[in-house]
């Protein structure tokens, strides 16, 4: 029996060593892959798991997602939130990937990790963090001004307050009239022809704002004379 026992530990320890090391060992390259300082440092073979961004910012009572990419197949992965008063996380419907909601204001942190099976017990462990800050939802939003004039092809983002001014929310904007002027979701306005619109910028309460926007033709560009004739 003890031979046969030998025997086993003999083969098992010789097939350990025949597997590449970077696969038989968390090695430091996948130490390397974890999160240092809030930044995401990757493998140079950009074989380990990754996000494509550390952190972001949601609002109170909303959810979101994120994926994390390269992760192997036959991995296992988990998500945990630093603290579960301001924000829950939970495994997505997609693979790979977490949906977190917030719950109160602040700031937590979810650690994402994904163990990676080599042979027998051994695995690699690899941790990712992503920082989301949890902001009230917006109760007004203000344009700093009530009216704005442009050219025809100008373009030009609209300034607004929202309050609370912690508050994350973007608020959606419309025009009046999209022959004469166009928004964007981040409140770029692009004059298109000469007239007169409005844009309303609504935030989810309600409550909105508006700013005259008057377009007028292009300017003639007059050249100034040379001098001599020249």
């Amino acid at each position: 029996m003890r031979k046969i026992m030998h025997s086993c530990m003999l083969i098992a320890f010789i097939a350990i060593m025949l597997i590449p090391s970077r696969k038989a060992f968390a090695s430091s390259d996948v130490f390397l892959s974890r999160i240092s300082s809030n930044r995401i440092i990757r493998r140079a073979d950009d074989s380990s798991p990754y996000l494509k961004k550390d952190g972001t910012s949601i609002l109170i009572d909303t959810s979101d997602i994120f994926t994390v990419y390269n992760v192997p197949s036959d991995s296992k992965i988990s998500y945990k939130s630093s603290d579960e008063s301001v924000l829950t996380v939970k495994a997505g419907e997609e693979v790979n990937t977490c949906e977190y909601t917030g719950i109160a204001t602040g700031t937590a942190t979810i650690t994402v990790k994904i163990s990676e099976p080599v042979f027998l017990f051994v695995s690699n462990t690899t941790t990712l963090k992503f920082t989301v800050d949890v902001t009230p939802k917006a109760v007004s939003v203000s344009f700093k001004t009530k009216k704005v004039k442009m050219e025809v092809g100008e373009s030009r983002h609209l300034r607004y307050t929202i309050r609370p001014s912690i508050s994350a929310e973007v608020p959606v904007f419309e025009s009046s009239d999209k022959n004469i002027v166009t928004v964007s979701s981040k409140g770029k306005v692009s004059a298109i022809a000469k007239g007169t619109a409005y844009i309303t910028a609504r935030i989810s309460n309600g409550n909105s704002d508006k700013i005259k926007v008057i377009v007028s033709e292009q300017t003639a560009k007059i050249e100034a004379p040379l001098k001599n004739g020249r």
